[in-house]
């Protein structure tokens, strides 16, 4: 056990990627609220998104199954030994990282159309507009942290 689990800080691999574990849930809660009862979907704004068929049971599948894959990629991420673990989980969360920024973009597409019909813009398309772009970083960094776990893999090898 590392010195950091017995005080009780946050370990690096977590501290890190704290974006990450934050984009992680919240595509879990985004699946629990579109799996609850009611039509989120017919709101006007996601209406462009329903529009191209996408429906509230697919959007929660999606993102509860992203979500989940996140939960658990960053989970094993951390608790493996760096020295028998492929890269494979920094992939998953490259992998992820990029779904994430897609779905964002989409959104934040969706806001800025509904925008141009509404009498005023979200506030909100700022916050995905935002998300989109770290969700792009995180996929890159998880792209180097595979590259990197390989290059210390062969080294310690």
């Amino acid at each position: 056990m590392s010195k950091n689990h017995r005080n009780g800080a946050i370990p690096a691999y977590s501290f890190n990627r704290l974006f990450e574990w934050a984009m992680a849930v919240m595509m879990l809660l985004i699946a629990l609220t579109l799996a609850m009862p009611g039509d989120i979907m017919e709101r006007a704004s996601l209406k462009p998104i329903a529009a191209l068929g996408f429906s509230e049971g697919n959007m929660a599948f999606f993102f509860g199954a992203v979500g989940v894959l996140r939960v658990t990629a960053l989970w094993l991420n951390g608790h493996i030994n760096n020295g028998i673990t492929k890269p494979n989980g920094a992939n998953v969360r490259a992998v992820c990282s990029a779904l994430g920024a897609l779905v964002m973009a989409q959104l934040t597409l969706a806001l800025v159309v509904d925008a141009f019909t509404a009498e005023a813009p979200s506030f909100v398309i700022p916050v995905f507009g935002t998300l989109t772009l770290f969700e792009a970083v995180s996929c890159y960094v998880a792209r180097l942290d595979a590259v990197d776990r390989r290059s210390r893999l062969g080294r310690a090898l």
